[in-house]
């Protein structure tokens, strides 16, 4: 993950504080249809409250079926993740990281790219001695970011009004920057087009 990227993320949590949303998978089951070519993935996902929820999803594949169930779960509440799509994936077995003899157990990275509706591009990355927990963290981290982005852009949009509303001009500014910063990193919705167009 890039520094700016990084910094991006560091500026949500500052906005967001403990309503930053961040998922964590404790448990997940996988059918796959090898003669179809398709996934089923069933996954039980903590946030940070420590509430817990339930993503299921199809595809042709164990993140094409986990995409589906998290745009399913949360597109609702937060549109513009309807608007991203995957640039690139990759896998990476680090053959040296293993403890059997074998080496079957060693730490697999995977790299995810995600565009979003502008075509810029985020990179993604998780490893672990599971290929399939490595794409299924890395896919999360991936689309967390872009919830967490919608979601700081708009509180950054209702802070602003306020803000104006009682003349602190101190405030208009650092609101006003934070949120041409966070504009860049957010994919389309119309809640954030009309956020866009009532600046």
């Amino acid at each position: 993950m890039a520094d700016k990227q990084k910094e991006i993320i560091a500026l949500m949590k500052d906005v967001l504080g403990d309503q930053y949303t961040h998922l964590e998978v404790e448990g997940v089951v996988i059918e796959e249809n090898l003669k179809e070519q398709t996934t089923s993935i069933t996954c039980e996902v903590l946030d940070a409250a420590g509430d817990k929820s339930v993503i299921a999803g199809k595809g042709v594949g164990v993140i094409d079926a986990l995409f589906a169930g998290i745009v399913e779960r949360f597109a609702s509440e937060y549109p513009s993740l309807r608007t991203v799509r995957f640039h690139s994936f990759a896998m990476d077995a680090q053959l040296d990281t293993g403890q059997e003899y074998s080496g079957a157990d060693a730490q697999a990275e995977v790299t995810l790219e995600i565009a979003n509706s502008e075509g810029k591009v985020f990179s993604f990355a998780g490893a672990s001695r599971s290929v399939t927990s490595s794409a299924i963290i890395t896919t999360l981290s991936g689309l967390e970011y872009f919830i967490n982005s919608e979601r700081a852009f708009v509180a950054m949009y209702h802070a602003l009004k306020d803000a104006k509303q009682r003349n602190r001009s101190d405030l208009v500014q650092r609101y006003t920057n934070a949120m041409a910063i966070l504009v860049h990193n957010t994919s389309y919705s119309e809640v954030i087009d009309k956020i866009r167009s009532d600046l």
